[in-house]
């Protein structure tokens, strides 16, 4: 098994294998997990934040949030897109949950960014998505 990090992101099957891991983590809500597959030093910038956190227990709290506010949220792929030059991968995807204790469903587009380092752990994740439309969303005003 090639490790990601030895080869930038030029061994398409490595890319896979880790992203693999990446959205099992993530739709499985599993906050441990996400955060064992970042680096204790990580660079966390997520909209809903709105700024950048760092480390392990940021992302493992963030995670950890999502499934209380969306119980059954879920990430589909949409692409996976490699850096040939270095360790990095964008990483699109259609996300879907429903807001806790209500019927309201929430759906938006996002793309993450991942830099790995030489250890193969995610040392800066920047999400992208418009948190204003996912705002929206949970109150019940899109389209309004």
């Amino acid at each position: 098994m090639t490790i990601l990090a030895d080869v930038a992101a030029t061994d398409i099957g490595a890319v896979e294998e880790f992203c693999g891991k990446w959205e099992k983590a993530w739709n499985a809500r599993d906050a441990d997990a996400v955060a064992a597959l970042c680096a204790d030093d990580l660079v966390y910038d997520e909209p809903a934040l709105r700024g950048t956190a760092h480390g392990r227990e940021a992302i493992r709290e963030f995670v950890a949030e999502m499934a209380r506010n969306f119980p059954d949220f879920s990430f589909s792929p949409v692409g996976v897109y490699a850096e040939t030059t270095r360790r990095a991968v964008v990483v699109a995807w259609q996300f879907s949950g429903t807001v806790a204790g209500t019927d309201r469903r929430v759906e938006f587009h996002g793309d993450d960014r991942l830099e790995l380092g030489e250890d193969g752990l995610v040392h800066a994740y920047r999400c992208l998505y418009d948190n204003k439309f996912v705002e929206r969303q949970v109150r019940g005003t899109a389209g309004r």
